[in-house]
């Protein structure tokens, strides 16, 4: 797939290292998970990933760190930053998602194939956001794992979330994906 039509960000490796430094206290439980559960290193949550549009960028690095409810506003969270967040506009929707290595660096990335219906959401939401400066956020397991601005329209359903991942923490996040 050409850069060009990548879901392309600056993602933070960080996010999905699933410690998520700077993002809540992870030294209290938030919900019934033990609080070393996939802040450790575990398994990422097992909820459905959600593509939501930024409404503004916030200081509050606080929030629980479980998925929001996708029909709420929500105030979601990466390392060094913290976001308010629109109601889900996709919310799973992920048929396969596949680790690869980046071109000439040692970085792996995750492509994402969309089902047919988030496809088409996703195309719409592109087509409206393409050159307008705003964020569409994904969030996971109450963490926001990017947060680009949409450069292009993709109407294929295939997003590529690119970062500094090791091939670990890219294998985990493309399982927790298709979760």
């Amino acid at each position: 797939m050409a850069l060009s039509r990548a879901f392309t960000a600056m993602t933070i490796a960080a996010t999905l290292a699933l410690g998520a430094a700077g993002c809540g206290n992870d030294d209290v439980a938030r919900d019934d998970r033990p609080a070393n559960d996939a802040r450790a290193g575990g398994a990422p949550p097992a909820d459905p990933v959600q593509f939501r549009r930024v409404l503004a960028m916030t200081e509050d690095t606080s929030p629980d760190p479980v998925q929001p409810d996708p029909a709420a506003e929500a105030v979601a969270c990466a390392p060094e930053a913290g976001y308010r967040l629109a109601p889900a506009e996709i919310v799973g929707g992920v048929e396969d998602a596949e680790v690869q290595q980046g071109q000439g660096r040692p970085a792996w990335s995750i492509m994402i194939e969309l089902d047919d219906d988030a496809a088409a959401t996703f195309a719409d939401l592109t087509r409206e956001l393409n050159g307008t400066g705003q964020q569409l956020a994904v969030v996971l397991g109450g963490r926001v794992l990017t947060a680009p601005v949409i450069q292009a329209v993709i109407t294929d359903g295939r997003v590529s979330i690119a970062g500094d991942f090791t091939r670990d923490e890219a294998e985990s996040l493309a399982d927790a994906l298709e979760g």
